[in-house]
């Protein structure tokens, strides 16, 4: 019996053997097939290019035989011309010498004299001898040549005296306007103009609004004029300046007075509100808290900034006992309604990430990577950051959804696969389409040759091209749309994941079947996002909550402890709030800390979508 068991052991391994022998000989001979076309494509080219200088070598001899041809016909044209010009003036010049022969001339005719007194007969220049005729005749050849190289030469150019001289000896400067000065009408009084200039737009002035106090008026008179001076006109143009921050002293007099026959102190203008004890005003910690939580400024850089633009050398770790204290009485105050708000939205999109942590571990202290929980709410637009020891357990998320009731949007992470399986949550999970096409680029990008990667890439193109047209879509607009062209894309590419996945996964590399799989494991929370035209395809909504953290992570590096993690998380939740519902930081931040500890302010008065500036 055991002997027939380990027979077919034997042969079944012989089976596999041969299979997995055929699929390698036939993927051998497709890449020598891929090579060999290569190889040819590699000949063809080269011959291209031979056969490309062989034509290009023809061409430029054809040109140099043409241009050679067309220089030897233009020299023998302008010769014969030349004959011919030479021969009609030696034939005037025998007519007239047989005309005037016998007869004197008292006027001078020796050579290299100017021809200006030759006689003019209607259109004829007669001269008296051969010497004066071939000399009128050079001349005139000069004037051709460079009235010929005005004609032709450059637009700019112009002639000289001599050449002027050379074409006209007798008015050769009269067109010389080297020395010509045009009139200037005089304007008269310095201002005074016959045109209005044209005003200037204030619009480009008026944009920004400032107050009265901060607001001022420079007088510009020309040179050697003064207010005393007649001004014919006015305009104004406007300069923006920006004035460096100034450190005010305020001093607070208390007074002792005698109340119901008791000595009574004066108190301090910040009795009721956060600041009570300290000896700082409530601007200089919102620069301080908004200078690393909105700026992403390290402590030692705000201390270097004070420094400089102020003269001020505080050390770091006082500014950052400030803030570390405030933030504490806020979060212990405001935290528990803020978190109230929202656990009430129906539409999460939740994601995390790392920073580093001073913690203690045993009574020593290390530094520790550690996990801050984001969320955004879809209605309120509202941001909040988890910090729970830095655990990223499935614990901490069920933990703070215990009281949620909706819709949760977030990547594939495994904490997350919960909401799937249990329906007692009541919570429903959906996916997010940019990771599941993050898993297909890398795949693509080191070891597709199929092309299967790019035909789910291009799918993915299309939904998101769909998606952009949806934008100002009503909900129940959107879903229409989306059953009517994004499902059937969907349901393509469903298909096509099933057939690699199981049918032909030989076909696939490692970081492509990797891909496949990501995408199939996270279907049935993509395909959710269509049930609702307020659902989104993607969790882009929670990421882009994110990044402001994660800039602050890589200038300030670490938190020195978890109290100081928990206060980060808060801090940034406040200032990404404000961001998202166009609140000035500066506002929220010194009227949260000025009022949110008196009597008789509602909490959620400070909640964003809420919010007014309280009346002090």
């Amino acid at each position: 019996m055991n002997d027939e068991r380990l027979s077919r052991h034997l042969q079944q391994e012989n089976a596999d053997l041969k299979s997995e022998n055929s699929r390698l000989r036939m993927q051998t001979d497709a890449q020598e097939n891929k090579l060999q076309e290569k190889d040819s494509e590699v000949l063809r080219l080269l011959n291209q290019i031979a056969t490309d200088m062989i034509r290009k070598s023809d061409v430029d001899r054809l040109v140099e035989e043409a241009v050679a041809k067309a220089t030897a016909a233009l020299k023998a044209d302008y010769e014969e011309r030349m004959k011919a010009m030479a021969a009609e003036y030696e034939s005037k010049i025998a007519e007239l010498q047989n005309q005037k022969d016998g007869k004197g001339d008292d006027k001078d005719h020796t050579l290299g004299k100017s021809t200006k007194n030759a006689r003019k007969k209607g259109n004829s220049i007669i001269c008296s001898t051969k010497e004066e005729a071939m000399q009128r005749l050079q001349e005139e050849m000069n004037k051709a040549a460079i009235m010929q190289d005005q004609a032709f030469g450059k637009g700019s150019e112009k002639l000289s005296s001599e050449q002027k001289a050379a074409i006209d000896p007798i008015n050769g400067d009269a067109d010389d306007d080297s020395q010509f000065k045009a009139a200037v009408s005089p304007r008269g009084d310095y201002g005074l103009c016959e045109y209005a200039p044209k005003a200037r737009s204030n619009e480009y002035s008026n944009y920004i609004k400032v107050d009265a106090e901060d607001e001022s008026l420079v007088e510009c008179y020309p040179v050697g004029c003064n207010k005393e001076s007649k001004v014919y006109a006015t305009r104004d143009n406007v300069v923006w300046e920006l004035s460096l921050p100034r450190l005010k002293k305020i001093i607070c007099r208390l007074y002792q007075c005698k109340v119901d026959g008791k000595k009574v102190w004066g108190k301090m203008p910040n009795k009721d509100s956060l600041l009570k004890g300290t000896h700082v005003g409530t601007m200089y910690v919102v620069n301080l808290i908004l200078n690393k939580y909105l700026n992403g400024m390290a402590e030692n850089r705000t201390r270097k900034s004070l420094n400089y633009m102020l003269g001020l050398d505080i050390p770091k770790q006082t500014n950052n006992t400030i803030v570390n204290n405030m933030l504490t009485k806020v979060r212990k105050l405001f935290e528990p309604t803020y978190r109230s708000h929202i656990l009430k939205d129906p539409y999460l999109a939740v994601d995390e990430t790392v920073g580093d942590v001073f913690v203690d571990d045993s009574g020593q202290v290390h530094l520790r990577t550690r996990y801050f929980w984001g969320m955004r709410t879809s209605m309120t637009n509202l941001v909040y950051f988890i910090y729970d020891k830095g655990s990223r357990s499935r614990e901490v998320i069920l933990k703070f959804l215990k009281e949620f009731f909706g819709t949760i949007q977030t990547d594939g992470a495994s904490m997350y696969k919960i909401f799937e399986k249990d329906p007692t949550l009541h919570i429903t999970r959906l996916s997010c389409l940019v990771h599941i096409r993050r898993y297909f680029i890398k795949s693509m990008k080191f070891e597709d040759e199929t092309g299967i990667a790019q035909r789910f890439l291009e799918r993915i193109r299309i939904i998101y091209k769909f998606e952009k047209s949806f934008k100002k879509l009503t909900d129940e607009e959107r879903q229409k749309e989306r059953a009517t062209n994004v499902i059937p894309i969907l349901n393509d590419m469903y298909n096509d994941l099933l057939y690699y996945s199981k049918q032909a996964a030989g076909k696939c590399g490692e970081l492509l079947l990797k891909a496949i799989n990501y995408a199939m494991a996270e279907w049935k929370g993509l395909i959710k996002y269509t049930v609702d035209g307020r659902y989104r395809a993607d969790n882009n909504y929670a990421e882009q909550c994110m990044r402001d953290l994660a800039c602050g992570r890589k200038n300030f590096l670490f938190c020195g402890s978890d109290n100081a993690a928990m206060n980060l998380s808060f801090a940034y939740s406040l200032t990404e709030s404000c961001k998202f519902n166009n609140i000035n930081p500066y506002d929220y931040w010194s009227d949260l800390i000025e009022n949110v500890g008196k009597e008789g302010v509602d909490l959620n008065s400070f909640v964003h979508n809420q919010w007014q500036k309280h009346n002090k």
